[in-house]
């Protein structure tokens, strides 16, 4: 069933002192709300978001006399842009018959028929409308992509866009050239000891190729921490130093410490169990025989040095001594100095991965001659922030006299920040609709916060309660689990969550199942108890049981269907 709003009918929560005002929040009046300013429309999923979008459009183009051209729409997807131009265009076509004469029962309608009931302002609604059903192969509705190639292309010289660069869908072969570049100038030079440790920490062309995450070419995208390349050649020495000792004296004292650790009457046996013993001198001749080639100890190591031989002595003992456990406790020492400097130096080439990245594929591609999807909002939103910016983003305001972004929830800094240049100084109306909710998922790239610094920016906040997709019964107890101030449902105070109402106006169909009526709303629980970690159950462990016991469900509820 097609989306639907009353706009006319707020609702008694919302009417009583209900005041448009920067930090408060009212349900839209479809009908009667101010089309001017920047204006932040948060509604869930069902709740007649399209219908919004529709309607708002409808009025722009009587009430503000803005051409269809002239009001930018701007959604995520392809499909999402061909669905919004077919329920416009529709919205359109039903309003034009409704004024014509034909009977309608939808309130928004009904509402637009009283406001030119008279016939001269009936026959310049229908001129309106018409003109912008013949111009609607005009209509500006866009993926944010498909908008900032637009701009780009139309300002070439006010953007710095070459006409002739060649849109490409795909750069994920230049990444890979990039990146088995970085890793031949870091790696294949570097000391065996740093490249052992790195390749047994998970570092590789494959782990560095999979830190380009979608957002990694946004330019407001800061890595931290930051770690400087550190120069970790004193510490290698240090440490193959001491490893030469230790494995020197190993050679000559091996037996002697091997009895030491045996009989010592000092020791505690709980820590030190004298048959575990033979196993461990049997590691240390692994470990210390040939060329050192890891500054990895093997796992029984520490039992030969002095602290731990200090905190495993029985109370009133001395510890046994040998110049062994020192020496081994400087290799330790050394060895864990050498492992932390190591880890730093490979975030720092993390870091540098990054930034070399997003240079080189810039350049790449700028020699070639080619963009990216996401290379139009960079380029965009750069000549917005350029000298001369303020000045497209002028003509841009001048072309388009108002604007509705929808899905807002999926926009990330960079796609804000272009609609924060070009419309933020409230000349034209400018509507962000979505759903925070979703944002945090940060589907799609989304970034929440991005969405919570548009919040506090925009000069009225509505919502839509209304919801004409889900059953009452689901609505009720989706709003008895959510509906709760401490601690805020989704962690964040500015994402709040607004109770939804069923539907007055649709009917709902009840469901029965075995004779009665389901609960609307089940959890079921997997008892962590019954898995071999014990308290936790990982994702992906519990994804294959949700999935079976959810077509579990369904096949039980199709079995009873057909008795």
């Amino acid at each position: 069933m097609p989306e639907k709003r009353n706009g006319s009918e707020p609702s008694p929560t919302h009417r009583e002192g209900a005041k448009e005002g920067r930090g408060e929040m009212r349900e839209l009046d479809l009908l009667d709300t101010a089309l001017e300013g920047s204006n932040l429309i948060e509604a869930s999923a069902g709740t007649g978001k399209t219908y919004a979008i529709t309607g708002l459009v409808l009025r722009l183009i009587l009430e503000a006399g803005v051409l269809i051209q002239q009001i930018l729409v701007v959604t995520f997807t392809e499909a999402a842009t061909s669905e919004l131009k077919d329920r416009i265009r529709n919205r359109i076509r039903e309003a034009v018959d409704a004024l014509s004469g034909a009977r309608t029962e939808d309130p928004f309608l009904q509402g637009l028929l009283q406001r030119h009931a008279e016939p001269p302002s009936r026959q310049s609604a229908l001129r309106r409308l018409h003109c912008a059903l013949t111009d609607f192969d005009q209509a500006a509705i866009f993926t944010i992509h498909g908008f900032c190639l637009r701009t780009l292309q139309d300002h070439a010289f006010a953007s710095g866009m070459l006409f002739d660069a060649e849109l490409v869908t795909e750069q994920d072969s230049l990444v890979r050239d990039i990146v088995r570049d970085f890793w031949r100038s870091h790696f294949y030079a570097a000391s065996p000891l740093f490249y052992a440790h790195a390749r047994s920490s998970g570092l590789s062309p494959d782990k560095l190729h999979s830190l380009v995450g979608k957002n990694l070419f946004n330019p407001h995208l800061k890595v931290i921490p930051r770690h400087a390349l550190t120069d970790c050649s004193t510490l290698e020495e240090r440490f193959m130093e001491s490893f030469d000792k230790v494995s020197r004296l190993w050679d000559s004292s091996r037996d002697t410490v091997e009895t030491i650790l045996l009989e010592s009457s000092a020791l505690n046996r709980s820590k030190y169990k004298q048959a575990s013993i033979p196993g461990w001198v049997r590691e240390m001749d692994l470990q210390l025989q040939g060329e050192c080639l890891s500054c990895s100890l093997c796992k029984s190591f520490t039992k030969f040095t002095r602290g731990a031989i200090e905190k495993s002595i029985k109370k009133g003992h001395e510890p046994p001594s040998h110049g062994f456990f020192d020496l081994a406790q400087e290799l330790l020492e050394a060895a864990e100095a050498l492992r932390t400097a190591y880890d730093e130096r490979i975030l720092g080439l993390k870091a540098a991965f990054i930034e070399q990245l997003r240079a080189r594929l810039e350049a790449r591609k700028a020699s070639k001659n080619i963009l990216f999807f996401d290379d139009l909002l960079v380029k965009l939103e750069r000549a917005l922030t350029e000298p001369g910016g303020e000045h497209l983003a002028e003509v841009v305001r001048h072309r388009f006299r108002a604007a509705l972004i929808d899905e807002f929830q999926d926009t990330d800094s960079i796609q804000y920040s272009i609609f924060q240049k070009i419309f933020g100084d409230g000349s034209a109306p400018l509507f962000l609709i979505g759903d925070p909710k979703q944002a945090i998922y940060g589907f799609r790239g989304a970034d929440i916060f991005s969405y919570m610094e548009a919040s506090r920016r925009t000069s009225r906040r509505f919502t839509l309660s209304e919801n004409w997709r889900s059953e009452p019964g689901l609505i009720s107890g989706v709003n008895a689990v959510f509906n709760r101030e401490h601690p805020p449902p989704f962690v964040y105070e500015e994402i709040g969550f607004k109770p939804a109402t069923p539907a007055k106006a649709k009917k709902h169909e009840l469901l029965r199942v075995e004779g009665r009526e389901p609960a609307p709303l089940r959890f079921w629980l997997l008892k962590a108890a019954q898995f071999s970690d014990g308290n936790r159950i990982f994702k992906g462990r519990a994804r294959p049981l949700i999935v079976g016991a959810v077509a579990a469900e369904i096949s039980r509820l199709v079995a009873l269907g057909r008795e």
